[in-house]
């Protein structure tokens, strides 16, 4: 499957019955289809937008509104594969059998899945590529942030800085565990967190003001189809409010540049930090 081939069912999907839903600001946003067949359904979540429901957000989320969208086809509920967190935007992907479900399952718990996520980040690392090894736990004192410490889980994201300007950088993050806050916590512990990451940004910085959230987005997902076994992967687009940003910061928000700029770095040596 060609990422033209998913592109157009795509966007056959999305007119088919509109998915709207307010995100927690209050602001209406509607999920695009980003692909479907009978195994899969990969929809393309809004930043600021919970996942599943839970004890604070019991409704409005974006399960909600794909079970709602299932229904109104006649469809029966599809299976939640991962999560993102609220702040984060891009490709979620759901199971429309029990085959697909446990196909994908089985690779997430193997971590054979790619994911790669694109951050804007305020601080540039030091070293322009490598693998953050750093075991994390949430935060004794809050219990709302993850922390690098000695007796944490073992944690690891691989990272490469794809552009930087002005003490800011477009940073390509794919980790390589599933840790809560990953990705967050580990740039942070390398003095690069994120744009408007208000809870891991120090008090009063400027760049807690740039975005109304955390500015992450779920780029890719690079897994084995189920059945097949064939490679298969998903992409969501960058949204207008992270490509804005990166403008306004002069960094580069063409995918099609990101795309060649990540195939020069292929080759580099990665370095490990502590």
């Amino acid at each position: 499957m060609t990422a033209s081939d998913d592109a157009r069912t795509a966007s056959l999907c999305a007119a088919e019955i509109p998915l709207s839903v307010s995100t927690d600001a209050g602001a209406p946003v509607s999920p695009a289809i980003l692909y479907e067949d009978e195994h899969l359904l990969a929809v393309e979540k809004p930043a600021r937008l919970v996942t599943h429901p839970a004890y604070r957000h019991p409704n409005g989320t974006l399960c909600d509104v794909v079970f709602a969208r299932q229904a109104a086809r006649g469809e029966g509920r599809p299976w939640l594969l991962h999560r993102l967190d609220r702040d984060t935007s891009g490709v979620v992907l759901f199971a429309k059998t029990e085959v697909a479900r446990r196909a994908v399952v089985r690779q997430f718990e193997r971590r054979t899945i790619h994911k790669r996520y694109l951050a804007l980040t305020a601080g540039v690392p030091v070293a322009p590529t490598g693998t953050i090894e750093a075991p994390l736990r949430r935060d004794p004192t809050d219990r709302r942030r993850t922390i690098v410490d000695a007796n944490g889980e073992y944690a690891a994201t691989r990272y490469t800085v794809l552009a930087h300007a002005g003490g800011y950088a477009l940073v390509l993050a794919e980790p390589l565990t599933g840790r809560t806050h990953q990705i967050r916590a580990h740039l942070t512990h390398i003095g690069a967190p994120l744009v408007g990451d208000v809870r891991y940004l120090a008090v009063g910085h400027p760049a807690a003001s740039l975005a109304e959230g955390a500015m992450l987005h779920a780029w890719q997902l690079h897994l084995r189809y189920p059945g097949s076994g064939e490679p298969w992967s998903i992409s969501a687009p960058l949204p207008l409010a992270f490509r804005a940003l990166a403008t306004t910061l002069a960094l580069p928000a063409d995918e099609s540049a990101l795309h060649a700029r990540i195939s020069e770095l292929t080759n580099v040596k990665t370095n490990v930090l502590p």
